[in-house]
């Protein structure tokens, strides 16, 4: 596998605390068992929620505690930027190129017309509304024509809707989910910034990172 990689990847979305603090030894004591590398991420794309201070905080509690980065935003690194609003190019080239070979799609949809279509509905708590594929089968040229006539979009995930996806957790093992539960997600949203679940994965295949701790 090569060398071992882990990152820890806070979002300034509030203060530190013990929880990500326990993420972050995790990450440190994996890379460092091993002789790897422990890299420091900023994933700063939710703009509306940034705390003023907050990356202050993180740099200062993890030197604090010793845990110190061998690459990350002030010190740099080969994979740098190491701040997600400063990589802003590489999504949406890649979910472009997931639209190109049939495994995302431009919605057109508004708020208004999935509040019409699709009610929410309870789901653990919560109220939930899952999105009905509307876009999903669009022609070619009716997705073009929207696009030149600058139609807000997102760019939404093209799940399969048979079958069943499975990865491997080094403390749970496999885990299998059936496609039919999963929804075709946002990678890319109207604002044009990148959702959590896309950015993360996109810095971590470039960023080479081979294990993820949560």
């Amino acid at each position: 596998m090569g060398k071992v990689r882990t990152r820890f990847a806070p979002s300034p979305t509030g203060y530190m605390h013990i929880g990500n603090l326990r993420t972050a030894l995790y990450a440190y004591l994996i890379a460092k068992k091993d002789g790897g590398d422990f890299i420091l991420r900023i994933e700063d794309t939710d703009q509306g929620r940034l705390v003023e201070g907050a990356v202050d905080v993180i740099y200062d509690t993890l030197k604090d505690c010793g845990l110190l980065w061998d690459e990350g935003p002030d010190i740099g690194g080969d994979y740098g930027p190491y701040v997600q609003s400063e990589r802003m190019n590489n999504y949406l080239i890649w979910a472009k190129k997931l639209v190109e070979n049939g495994n995302a799609y431009y919605c057109f949809c508004t708020e208004e017309e999935l509040d019409s279509r699709i009610p929410k509905k309870e789901e653990g708590g919560e109220m939930i509304r899952r999105y009905d594929g509307h876009c999903r089968n669009l022609s070619k040229e009716e997705v073009e024509a929207r696009l030149a006539a600058g139609t807000p979009y997102v760019i939404r995930q093209k799940m399969p809707s048979e079958g069943v996806t499975t990865f491997h957790d080094l403390v749970y093992g496999d885990v299998s989910v059936e496609n039919k539960e999963l929804e075709d997600q946002i990678l890319i949203k109207s604002d044009g910034m990148p959702t959590y679940n896309f950015a993360n994965v996109v810095d971590d295949h470039l960023m080479g990172i081979t294990h993820v701790v949560r």
